[in-house]
């Protein structure tokens, strides 16, 4: 409900929550699961769905039900309820002062969710290697992520066997 600047903002207490607090899932299965959660349609935080199935191995579906719930019911109504009265105040010049001040905040999560992410990933020269080659395709070339995330993923089962 917290997050600024779409689902990649709560990453980070995500990841604190599933797998610090509550140990749900490990670090590695939480950065499985948001690589699933980047390869299908829709959110990434669907993969949330997966948390919450990992959480709950008696009753894995109810989980995986609550989890989704939890994640898009209650910031999709606020979103609703703040759209109504922001589009009030478009013309008003605290609209934009409120945005440019939201962006760097935006971006520091953003980085945050990389971070975080990056701690369930294999070191070594190859996973770094695989990372660089990736994040120049993603800057210079319109290849898309899906693309990119199978593409190093069949890299990293190949060369990390």
């Amino acid at each position: 409900m917290l997050g600024f600047g779409g689902g990649k903002g709560i990453i980070p207490q995500m990841h604190r929550d599933a797998v610090v607090t509550y140990q749900w899932v490990t670090s590695d299965q939480f950065a499985q699961f948001y690589t699933i959660g980047k390869l299908v349609p829709g959110p990434t935080t669907v993969f949330a769905a997966l948390i919450g199935y990992s959480a709950m191995p008696g009753r894995p579906w109810l989980g995986a039900l609550a989890a989704t719930l939890g994640m898009f019911v209650p910031s999709s109504v606020i979103m609703v309820v703040v759209d109504a009265f922001w589009a009030r105040f478009q013309a008003s010049p605290w609209r934009a002062i409120i945005s440019h001040g939201l962006a760097p905040a935006i971006v520091g999560l953003v980085w945050a969710s990389v971070w975080t992410i990056s701690r369930g990933t294999p070191a070594g020269p190859i996973p770094y290697a695989v990372t660089a080659i990736v994040a120049v395709l993603m800057l210079r070339t319109r290849l898309s992520a899906p693309l990119l995330i199978a593409a190093s993923g069949a890299v990293g089962i190949i060369a990390l066997r």
